[in-house]
């Protein structure tokens, strides 16, 4: 399978220290694309869309742009393409160096790859009726949860996300998900992002090299990436329906 004549220059340049982002507006998402990625998917694909009593959509269309988007960087097709999980569950794809993960929320979906970089990639739709002290003070470090408390309407809200987004991130990243424990994460957002790990999680870590974007979309959601590397990777941004479809 040969990547489209409009991808090749861009998939040359997913280069050591850069990572491409890849999003999905799912309400863009049509029903010809939707029975088109029914094909594509493999048989356990099919089943587990089949269970989903609200999110089929959105599965459906997140599996789309994984499948798409992998095959045009790998040059297979495709639904020839098979998932290993690791010992948590992330997946990968055996005897190839293209690390990638996969976040979507409400509409938005969006796929993050990188050559030999552990990476983790987290969206989150803001949500305004949620107990957010509540829930800080629960699951976030009591540094966070001092810092959130300082905060008021709508800059609370912002933060409470850019630390959910970051924490998200780094733990799939690791690879070992949020039962991790999110207060095992202290994130410092004061001069850039920087992070500090409880003992317990830092002897999970295979380095502690972690760097990290963060940006706002257009509507009320955050986006984070958290890259294994010594240095700040560049990311590129690409439109998954105008490229792929």
């Amino acid at each position: 399978m040969q990547p489209l004549p409009e991808l090749q220059r861009s998939l040359q340049l997913l280069q050591s220290g850069h990572v491409h982002l890849w999003l999905l507006d799912v309400r863009q998402f049509n029903n010809v694309l939707a029975e088109q990625t029914l094909l594509l998917m493999s048989s356990d694909e099919r089943e587990r869309a089949q269970k989903f009593i609200r999110g089929k959509e959105e599965y459906i269309a997140s599996r789309w742009l994984l499948r798409k988007v992998l095959g045009q960087y790998l040059q297979q097709a495709p639904a020839s393409l098979v998932f290993s999980r690791g010992e948590k569950g992330k997946p990968y794809i055996a005897n190839n160096s293209i690390r990638f993960n996969l976040s979507h929320s409400d509409h938005w979906a969006v796929l993050a790859l990188a050559q030999d970089m552990e990476l983790g990639v987290d969206i989150e739709q803001i949500r305004n009726s949620r107990d957010l002290l509540g829930i800080a003070e629960n699951y976030y470090h009591p540094d966070e949860f001092a810092q959130l408390r300082q905060r008021q309407g709508d800059e609370e809200l912002r933060f409470f996300y850019q630390l959910w987004t970051l924490k998200e991130a780094l733990l799939k990243a690791m690879g070992v998900g949020i039962s991790a424990g999110l207060e095992n994460l202290n994130f410092n957002l004061q001069d850039g992002i920087s992070v500090s790990l409880s003992p317990g999680l830092r002897a999970q870590s295979t380095t502690d090299k972690w760097q990290f974007h963060q940006w706002q979309l257009p509507d009320t959601s955050y986006c984070a990436l958290a890259a294994a590397s010594a240095d700040l990777p560049q990311t590129c941004w690409f439109d998954s329906l105008q490229a792929l479809a």
